[in-house]
């Protein structure tokens, strides 16, 4: 793992990996923020960030 970067950067990236190996496991916001322990609108708020799950 590359730890170059501001803490905040990091997190990041650790965030983006999480959401990006789950996600195809837990297709939709709702069922991703239940398997995490999270709010939906977290969930939903953090994919559209990192651009996971958004069809082209």
């Amino acid at each position: 793992m590359d730890l170059d970067g501001t803490l905040a950067d990091i997190l990041g990236e650790v965030e983006r990996r999480v959401l990006s190996t789950l996600y195809p496991h837990h297709p939709s916001s709702r069922q991703l923020a239940k398997r995490l322990g999270v709010s939906h609108t977290t969930i939903a708020n953090k994919l559209k960030r990192h651009g996971i799950g958004i069809e082209s």
